[in-house]
């Protein structure tokens, strides 16, 4: 039985809890979260696990095999800091693993030197359609010249304390959301962007809210260009005021032989059936 550490309660700490349920030899056997309630619930769903009162105490947990980061993203890197100083076992990471440019070189390091497997959650890798096209791309194609990923979705959902709401704490739309795209493309490519254009902006969304007098600066649309090594352009239209939208993400890859694209549905939870 392998037993994991859940660091962060919210909705993606119940996911990867509902992942690890799954496993025949995997639980969620502590967890963790400052709301309280929030680390009682999960600790349910996961089937009586033990609720740390803070997370040195949770690293201090006997028998723990591996560990995984759900906290808002502006607390990964320091909480990576503290596993790797004193505990460092198998870690699942959610993204983005920092959102301060200056911890990048740091958090590299780190990576490279950490002792056990060292993880970052890219799941739109492992979506079916998705893994279907990666797997397919190359024959269909003939090669990959453009890669285009559009997402037509709903904007940001609440989240503990509003953190998704702010640049600061989230990163940025393009970090915080759009992260699984470009790592889709130089995964579904193989190679290393060269060059990048950009244009995008907050046209609605959250304009309407304040936080503490504040109001919110995470974009809600966009494009992205990148230009890749090997001479393949890949392109991110995003949208996140596109709600209902029959496909969340449509991605094509076109190449000398054809064209082969994934369609991902949306999450028919947050609309009438009707309008999806």
């Amino acid at each position: 039985m392998v037993n994991y550490g859940l660091i962060g309660c919210g909705m993606m700490g119940r996911e990867h809890i509902a992942n690890i349920n799954l496993l025949d030899a995997g639980r969620v056997s502590v967890v963790y979260d400052p709301v309280q309630s929030l680390a009682e619930e999960a600790a349910r769903h996961a089937g009586g696990a033990a609720v740390a009162p803070s997370f040195e105490a949770l690293l201090e947990t006997p028998g723990l095999d591996a560990l995984v980061i759900v906290s808002p993203n502006y607390l990964h890197a320091d909480q990576l800091r503290q596993i790797a100083a004193t505990r460092p076992l198998p870690v699942l990471c959610e993204k983005p693993l920092y959102t301060d440019p200056a911890d990048a070189a740091d958090i590299a390091a780190l990576a490279k030197s950490y002792p056990a497997p060292f993880w970052v959650a890219m799941e739109y890798r492992y979506m079916p359609p998705v893994a279907a096209l990666i797997e397919q791309a190359a024959e269909a194609t003939g090669g990959i010249s453009m890669l285009t990923i559009r997402e037509h979705r709903f904007p940001f959902l609440e989240k503990v304390g509003d953190w998704n709401r702010f640049n600061t704490k989230s990163g940025g739309t393009l970090v915080e959301k759009c992260c699984h795209f470009f790592d889709l493309m130089r995964h579904v490519l193989q190679d290393e962007p060269v060059r990048v254009m950009a244009s995008a902006g907050q046209a609605h969304n959250h304009l309407d809210e304040r936080y503490d007098g504040a109001v919110p600066d995470i974009w809600d649309h966009g494009y992205v260009l990148v230009d890749f090594a090997r001479g393949a352009r890949a392109m991110l239209e995003l949208c996140m005021f596109a709600d209902g939208s029959r496909y969340q993400e449509e991605i094509s890859a076109v190449g000398p032989r054809g064209k082969i694209e994934a369609l991902v549905p949306g999450p028919g939870r947050f609309w009438p059936a009707e309008l999806v």
